[in-house]
């Protein structure tokens, strides 16, 4: 994204005095002390059945328009497992939610099984198709502009990020009503995945 600064003519252009601070803040590091709840949020393409030249992009099997099945209570954490199957890294955002990524892990070079399991059926339940089996030892650092709460996360591509998620309590004035319908939404922002609504509703309860 470029801002272009139009001076009008005969004014002079304004004074820039902002920089890049010297260093970054330090950030409370998420742990999973708390988290009573493990969600596991996979993500992958099935081709279309009509011939399309775009597959389909499904979480965990499902569209936008089936029931929500992520229903957090609020004021609570969680951890989300997410993986991704498909190619491309997908930066997830999560409505309301605050987050912070606290371990990536690679799969194993050969996932075709657990891709077989993933698109048998609508449950999409990487925990029946043995996900454990297809996660490698091999880490990946997390970059340090990564490390501290977040609104939206890096997903890398053939890898599993664990995610610690914290959700509002609705004690502030403006929460009051988190619990109210329609709900929340998570999704990934790639222009790709908002074209075939590759995205879940979430409610807290």
């Amino acid at each position: 994204m470029q801002f272009t600064v139009v001076v009008p003519k005969g004014q002079k252009p304004p004074t820039d005095n902002s920089r890049v601070p010297d260093f970054q803040p330090n950030s409370v590091k998420a742990t999973r002390l708390g988290a009573k709840t493990t969600r596991y949020i996979t993500m992958y393409e099935k081709p279309s059945t009509k011939g399309g030249k775009n597959p389909f992009l499904y979480i965990n099997g499902r569209k936008f328009q089936d029931p929500a099945t992520e229903k957090p209570k609020a004021g609570k954490s969680e951890v989300w497992e997410v993986i991704n199957l498909t190619k491309e890294n997908r930066p997830l955002h999560i409505h309301l939610a605050t987050f912070q990524a606290i371990k990536v892990v690679k799969l194993v070079s050969n996932v075709t099984d657990f891709k077989a399991c993933m698109l048998k059926g609508k449950d999409g339940n990487a925990t029946a198709c043995k996900v454990n089996k297809f996660v490698s030892r091999e880490e990946v650092a997390i970059p340090n502009y990564q490390k501290a709460w977040k609104n939206t996360v890096n997903i890398e591509a053939g890898c599993q990020t664990t995610v610690v998620v914290k959700f509002p309590d609705g004690n502030k004035p403006s929460l009051k009503n988190i619990k109210a319908e329609p709900g929340y939404v998570y999704h990934f922002n790639v222009l790709d995945g908002e074209n075939n609504a590759m995205m879940r509703p979430l409610k807290l309860v």
